[in-house]
């Protein structure tokens, strides 16, 4: 068995806690390379009739239901 599993963690906390201390480990030169990296981007379509439609950043999504309400 695997020591994460045994720790009663799944693979993705793993590789969280394990990128993490990675992250502050790393040369003070290459830091500024690994922060671009760490952002996460997600895009939204929504679905009609079986067809995705446009697709757009989440964060223009929200704004625009924001704005909408």
């Amino acid at each position: 068995m695997f020591a994460w599993r045994a720790a009663g963690m799944n693979y993705l906390q793993y590789s969280s806690i394990a990128a993490r201390a990675l992250r502050r480990v790393v040369k003070p030169e290459l830091q500024n390379e690994i922060a671009k990296r760490e952002g996460m981007h997600i895009k939204v379509a929504k679905w009609e009739n079986g067809k995705s439609g446009a697709s757009a950043p989440a964060s223009t999504i929200e704004t625009r239901a924001k704005a909408e309400h």
